[in-house]
Order: C-alpha cells, then structure tokens, then sequence
C-alpha cells in the first residue's frame, strides 16, 4: 500500500513506503531521493513518472527489497526549477540521508541536480532528460543517463525528414538545453535537407502567435519542434485556426506522440504529424511488455494508460540490479557496478556504456492518425528507433 505525506517543504513533499510484509528483510530501509515535478503544469509528467517508481519498487520489495533492505523513496517537488530542485537535493542528501538521487524531467533541473551530485560524490538516475550535455560536457562519474538522448532523436528525426521527402527545414523549440542538443544533432546527421530557419521561444511560452506567423511565411516545406508538454498543446490551439498543419509537413519530438498528448487534444491532433513517444499502451509487443502494461494499467485504475511509467520503471530496475550487484548502495562501488550493465525490459536488453553512462534507450516514432472510431489519434504504424 502506498502512503502519501504532504508537507510545505519544497512545496508538496511526498514519502513513499510500503505496508507489506516482509520476513527477509532488516528495519533498516534503502532510501533514495526522487526529483520530479509534483505540482503546476509539471505534475502532468511527475505523477505519471512516480507511478514506475511506485510499479517498481512494489516488484522490488515483494520479492525481498535490495540486499535485504526495504526501499524506501522520498520525493520531492522541483517545480520545474534548477535552483528548488538543486536545494531539493541537498536537503535530501543532508537531511533525509539518501544514498542515491533519482530525476528528473526537465534538462535545465536536471543539469543542476547533476551537479549536486558531482559535489557530494553521489550516483544521480536520470531517467526522462534528453540532453547530452549531462553525460557530455558535463559529464562525471556519478552520473546515468537512461532516457533517450537527444543524439538518437536526432538520428530518428533526419531518417524521418529523408523518408518524407523534406527539402528545407525550419526548427522550433524552447530556447534551452535540450533544443539545442536536439537540433545540432539533426544538422549534422542529416542527408540532403537543410536546416533553412531556427525559431527558438522563451521557456514557458504561452502565446505562440509571433512563432506561428514566422512559420507561415518560412520557406520551409517542413517543421521540426521540440516543444513540449502545455508549450506543444497551446503552440497546436493556436496553430489550427490558421491551417499551418495543412501547409507544411511536422516533425515533432518531446514525446507529443504519448497518448497523454493525443488525449489532451483530441480532434484537435493535426492528423499526418510524425511524433515519438516512449511507450504506447496499444503497441503489441513482446510478453514483457504486455505484462508490464497489465502491471501499470491495474496501478494507474485505465487501460489506456500513460507514457512516463516505463521511463522511471526501467530506471529504478537498473538501480536495483547495480545495488545488487555492488552488494551496497555506497557510491564508489555503485558506480562500478552499473557501468556496463545490462537489463531486460519491457521493450527488450538495454545496456549501460561503460564509458559515457549512456543507456541505449530508444522511442517509437510514426505518423498520428485517426484509427477507428476513437477521436484520439494513435500512432501507425509506430517503429522503434534507438
């Protein structure tokens, strides 16, 4: 059973714990702190993401916790902010004394937590940001990066742009880490279109007219964006009046592919648009993978249920085999462990690069399209690209 406590500490402050029996395992508990967006417009990414950890961790501690250890995660709200997020961490090191941090969405937050860690000499899961700045430039040697990275988005997005036959190219995003990332990649992995225009917009942009009408006047036969969550929901209201989706071809990645995105529009989807996505529930896939969507979809009380499970879930099931292995969830000897380990998943073995702590995770990708009955665009035929 999972509890929830809420106090003001960083906003809304949660514990998670289980109520279960458990004969093998000592009152000492294994505590790792979680950083994810709780509350405003970040808690559409947040709860999903808990959910995995909560899936997770039930398995974990069901079948004995980690070196006879209950898990125990604590987690804390970043309010999609470096500078809360970066004294969330702290208060968890400190104060909470947690032996590994786990998080979180944003790149921006995420690069700030990043070094936190470095600081204080402890291992940091990134499991949702793309940038690979944090296992680049950035880089130490207490720091994973299991999300997709932006190198293989923007391999998947150049081998999409070919596909459709795009010629010149305007790129849009928020004006941030992972934009940038994304959109050098895509220059330099592609194979006869060119990046024409690149029209970046304030972080947190809600009216997206001045953009929408340099798009409209671009010389560019196709878009690719990487604005997200509201940004992208907002930016597609405003963008259809117009009929922009009618008079350019759309790639867009920041997983607006996710039934989550294709939910919150509806009808108001622009049909054809090629979009990525971590996981969708109607994909039919391996036994692994149904089971996981079963395991998620009795959690989460839907059968349609959301993307940002599996993102967490397969994070935490890599921690768990590295604590395993290391006997300990001590730094040094965590660090060793989960350099070149490799895990099955719902989606197939994923490994760990010994070298750059980089998880060779991919996403599906395909065109949104009206299925059926449903006014809630899939997409099909999605391909896994990693």
């Amino acid at each position: 059973m999972l509890h929830i406590k809420n106090s003001f500490l960083f906003g809304i402050t949660i514990y998670a714990y289980f109520t279960i029996a458990f004969p093998v395992l000592s009152a000492e508990t294994l505590k790792i702190g979680v950083l994810m967006p709780t509350s405003g417009s970040g808690a559409a990414y947040g709860i999903p993401a808990i959910n995995g950890i909560i899936l997770a961790t039930n398995e974990i501690n069901e079948n004995g916790g980690l070196i006879g250890k209950k898990v125990e995660f604590v987690i804390r709200d970043t309010k999609l902010k470096p500078s809360v997020a970066s004294a969330a961490a702290k208060e968890l090191i400190t104060k909470e004394k947690v032996q590994v941090l786990f998080g979180a969405i944003s790149s921006g937050v995420t690069l700030a937590v990043s070094e936190v860690a470095k600081n204080e000499k402890i291992v940091l899961f990134a499991p949702i940001s793309k940038t690979t700045a944090l296992t680049g430039k950035k880089f130490h040697k207490y720091i994973f990066q299991s999300s997709a990275n932006t190198i293989i988005e923007g391999r998947a997005m150049a081998t999409i742009a070919k596909q459709i036959g795009a010629q010149k190219i305007c790129v849009s995003g928020f004006d941030y880490a992972y934009s940038h990332d994304l959109f050098e990649s895509l220059e330099q992995k592609l194979a006869g279109p060119t990046i024409s225009a690149k029209y970046h917009v304030k972080f947190g942009t809600k009216d997206f007219s001045a953009l929408i009408s340099q798009l409209l006047s671009a010389e560019c036969d196709t878009v690719v964006g990487a604005i997200w969550g509201g940004g992208f929901l907002a930016f597609v209201k405003q963008a259809n009046p117009f009929g922009l989706f009618k008079q350019k071809k759309f790639i867009w990645g920041a997983e607006v592919g996710s039934h989550e995105m294709a939910n919150s529009l509806k009808g108001d989807y622009p049909e054809g648009i090629w979009a990525n996505s971590y996981d969708l529930w109607y994909f039919k896939g391996p036994p692994a993978h149904k089971k996981f969507q079963q395991a998620l979809a009795k959690l989460e009380g839907q059968k349609e249920t959301n993307m940002w499970p599996i993102t967490t879930y397969v994070g935490v099931k890599f921690l768990a085999a590295g604590i395993t292995k290391a006997g300990t969830s001590e730094s040094e000897k965590l660090v060793k462990a989960l350099e070149g380990l490799s895990i099955d998943t719902p989606l197939g073995r994923k490994t760990i690069d010994p070298e750059n702590h980089r998880v060779n995770t991919g996403e599906f990708w395909g065109p949104m399209k009206k299925v059926g009955d449903s006014n809630i665009l899939h997409m099909s035929p999605p391909t896994y690209f990693d």
